[in-house]
């Protein structure tokens, strides 16, 4: 009986919590606050994302509380997202690939960081909670925020960078028609110019759905709008490949949007 009391208060031991006990706690609230990110910007709610989001909750309030163990619970969780969660979702490596699309492409990054984050800070903690003696924080500690910060902060700039570049206004596939590619909830330009007579071909640069169809987004909300001469639409849907739209025989401007993405508009300028 008196070994079973031990072993229950040894399993809610708590001591105070040590540097990197709280570093591990920021990078799970990191994390759900770039879930967030994400959702919000995609104007929906994404389950996956949003049960991300509650368990890294969960875990910072529960690391919170000083429980010794607990910090290797963020150590566990960093390594589920890695290999058997961020990694493999192709939204995920979409954005990283992406840092012209700053706000989802951050939010991506900080995920990946703060990951990384957890299984150094988290493994550290609960060492320090089962070694004897003063629990001092490591020396690499100070070395490894810096390095954190700086990557960090160059990815920023290097996202800017890519933001601010001009694109250009057509692109052409190898068939040597107008094309402009879509990401997951965007397309590559917000505008295009083609010649009268042409044909425009849509690019979806991944398995993502879309379904397209003559109008465009105002204030958050879509505006369906077909202008006289616009070649045939209707609802279009695509999950990967491309489609071909034309050919555009009235000069004019013409709005192409998708229902289910806010914000998703192209505006193509016939001459």
């Amino acid at each position: 009986m008196q070994e079973q009391r031990e072993a229950g208060t040894a399993l809610f031991a708590r001591r105070p919590l040590t540097v990197l006990s709280l570093l591990t706690v920021l990078a799970l609230i990191v994390t759900a606050l770039a879930c967030g990110s994400l959702m919000l910007l995609a104007g929906l709610v994404i389950v996956p994302l949003l049960i991300l989001a509650l368990v890294s909750l969960a875990l910072a309030g529960l690391i919170a509380c000083g429980l010794l163990w607990a910090p290797l619970l963020g150590a566990f969780f960093g390594l589920g997202l890695i290999p058997g969660g961020l990694l493999t979702q192709q939204y995920f490596g979409y954005h990283l690939t992406h840092p012209g699309e700053v706000a989802p492409f951050m939010a991506s990054l900080l995920m990946l960081l703060a990951a990384l984050v957890m299984i150094v800070a988290g493994g550290g903690a609960t060492f320090q909670n089962y070694r004897g003696g003063e629990r001092q924080a490591p020396r690499w500690l100070t070395q490894l925020l810096s390095a954190l910060a700086g990557f960090i902060l160059g990815a920023l700039c290097v996202s800017l960078l890519v933001a601010v570049t001009p694109v250009p206004s057509a692109s052409t596939t190898s068939a040597g028609l107008p094309a402009v590619h879509m990401g997951i909830s965007a397309f590559s330009q917000s505008s295009i110019t083609i010649p009268k007579g042409s044909k425009l071909v849509l690019v979806d640069d991944g398995q993502y759905l879309h379904i397209l169809r003559y109008g465009r987004w105002l204030n958050g909300s879509p505006h369906p709008q077909e202008e006289p001469g616009a070649p045939r639409l209707d609802t279009l849907q695509i999950q990967g490949g491309s489609v071909t739209i034309g050919p555009f025989t009235t000069a004019g401007t013409y709005y192409i949007y998708c229902t289910i993405h806010p914000g998703m508009t192209l505006t193509v300028i016939v001459q």
